[in-house]
């Protein structure tokens, strides 16, 4: 036979174990002695085997049964021993375990100085192991980077889809670097998985090629996925001896699959010359190329020293790749400036408009102020004046004598005393509360019992001797306002013959001060729903003024004007 040899031409299905005997001698002319040792090496056996010298075994894989070690991707060589060399004839045995789908067989064997097959052997490493790790390296590195970038944006799948394919061919491409089937329970399950796999990943980049021109096909992915689903399921329950013919049309389908979508996407490059999309078809052909060659290489039926090239798929991607996020970082980053630019112009625009609105609502809170004080003092004129005025007017028309300068004097002095009191009230807000209640209505009940007396009118005060809970100079203001309005439309308009005024503390936080008289009455909802009072109005804002709530209830012969304040702690 000649060599390498595959045994599935001989014995086609032929499943199982195979010796290999080499007959060899070396001579060297007297008195010349051997100067360097001899160097067997074999380039690949297929799947597992041992190694004889002359009956003695010099070399074996780990499992020659179930599950069997992996040979046909580790180039192997050994130093004889010069003293074990007979000089007539040698003899080499090498035994071979394997499958016929897996076409078992023998590699090229050769015998050479320790320093030519050194060489050689470190050539066929880098070539079919040292490349193949590097591709798994960068493999893993581009898939880690894209599951990153998906983990932190959701939104951009096709980085997901392209770890994915990632993954899946770090799987397909272990089946290369391992030395064992582990963690596979026999050759023939691990040769289904691998295949497996390769469909996985034919399917998963498919998608991703896909999402990066953004593009979908809902139904057919669906139908991809499905008849992928019953592809694998049928990988796993070929029989042994259908095993080669299935695996080589399921590898040529998804390739011819793959090719067709490299054609889509080439032709959408062309309608639409996007220079992502250009480098994506340009990657694609290189992998397309070197997988074709690759293909050609393996069906050749003679030998040849070129060297697969599908071990530099992963630097052509790696490199591509790297292009392709270099140019969308850089597109990124021109959106976000020209975004910023576009910020910073409108960021200004509402500046302006805010500098307007503001100047506008500045200009109106002017304006609100302005009107919130006139009314303020109108209220104080109307309740605090008004009411001096009333009282001075019925003083004056109830006295039955020519009053005295001394009597218009003292008049005069309360006007001021209250007109004073209105121009200062801001001074008046920020005095200190009176020690007790009966202090701090006291100066009213002297203004009013004097006026009552006048008129005959009788009243009753019912003050709490001491503060529960102490209310703030302002509400203390207001509430004497109220008092002071409340009394002077009792003498002026009640027509009552006996008022009573009370101040109490219903509980720990609530002060409650009621005036009451047997007077005429007036109409509530009138005077409270329509505005009809200016008093009753003016009233009312104060106490909301300060967070009070105002009650009022009025019959013939009998009114209670009542002005509930709770106090904050």
């Amino acid at each position: 036979m000649t060599l390498p040899d595959r045994w599935n031409e001989r014995w086609p299905d032929y499943n199982g174990g195979v010796w290999y005997k080499i007959v060899w001698n070396w001579s060297c002319q007297e008195p010349a002695v051997l100067d360097q040792s001899i160097v067997f090496s074999i380039n690949y056996l297929n799947s597992a085997g041992a190694v004889f010298l002359n009956r003695d075994l010099i070399w074996s894989n780990r499992h020659l049964e179930e599950p069997l070690s992996k040979s046909w991707n580790m180039p192997r060589y050994w130093i004889l021993p010069i003293s074990g060399l007979r000089h007539d004839q040698n003899e080499i045995l090498v035994y071979v375990r394997g499958y016929a789908f897996q076409s078992a067989g023998l590699g090229d064997v050769s015998f050479q100085n320790v320093y030519n097959s050194y060489t050689e052997y470190q050539q066929q490493i880098w070539d079919r192991r040292t490349l193949f790790v590097i591709n798994a390296i960068l493999s893993a590195t581009l898939g880690v980077l894209c599951l990153v970038i998906w983990l932190f944006r959701r939104k951009e799948v096709s980085y997901g889809w392209f770890a994915l394919s990632c993954l899946l061919w770090l799987l397909f491409v272990s089946n290369i670097i391992s030395t064992e089937t582990y963690p596979f329970p026999n050759t023939v399950m691990a040769a289904q998985a691998n295949i497996a796999f390769f469909v996985l990943y034919i399917l998963s980049f498919i998608v991703y090629l896909l999402r990066f021109v953004d593009k979908k096909f809902p139904i057919l992915e669906e139908t991809a996925f499905i008849c992928s689903v019953a592809v694998i399921l049928g990988i796993f329950v070929t029989p042994l001896d259908y095993a080669q013919t299935v695996f080589g049309l399921v590898f040529l389908g998804y390739s011819l699959l793959f090719f067709g979508v490299f054609l889509y996407l080439l032709r959408l490059t062309f309608r639409v010359p996007r220079v992502e999309n250009i480098l994506l078809v340009i990657c694609l052909s290189l992998i397309i190329i070197f997988a074709a060659l690759d293909i050609a290489l393996l069906a050749a039926p003679f030998d040849t020293d070129l060297k697969p090239l599908s071990p530099y798929t992963s630097p052509v991607v790696t490199l591509f790749i790297a292009l392709i996020l270099g140019i969308r970082t850089t597109k990124s980053m021109q959106k976000i400036e020209q975004f910023n630019q576009q910020l910073e112009y409108r960021v200004f625009e509402v500046r302006e408009d805010l500098k307007q609105s503001m100047s506008e609502k500045h200009y109106l809170e002017l304006e609100n102020v302005r009107l919130q004080e006139r009314i303020h003092l109108s209220h104080d004129l109307h309740d605090g004046l008004g009411a001096s005025l009333v009282r001075s007017m019925i003083m004056v028309d109830q006295s039955e004598q020519p009053m005295s300068n001394r009597q218009f004097l003292s008049i005069l002095k309360l006007l001021r005393d209250d007109l004073r009191q209105i121009i200062d009230s801001g001074s008046s807000i920020g005095a200190k509360v009176p020690e007790t209640p009966v202090l701090w209505i006291a100066p009213v009940r002297h203004r009013f019992s004097q006026l009552m007396d006048e008129v005959e009118m009788r009243a009753t005060w019912n003050i709490a001797s001491e503060w529960v809970v102490q209310p703030t100079p302002l509400q203390c203001l207001n509430l004497m306002r109220v008092l002071e309005e409340s009394l002077t439309n009792v003498v002026k308009h009640s027509q009552a013959k006996h008022v009573q005024v009370t101040l109490d503390f219903p509980d720990e936080q609530t002060l409650c001060l009621s005036i009451q008289d047997d007077g005429i009455g007036f109409d509530t909802h009138g005077v409270l729903d329509h505005g009809m009072s200016i008093g009753v109005r003016s009233m009312k804002l104060r106490l909301a003024r300060i967070g009070a709530e105002l009650k009022v209830n009025s019959t013939p012969g009998y009114t209670l004007i009542k002005a509930i304040l709770v106090v904050s702690p």
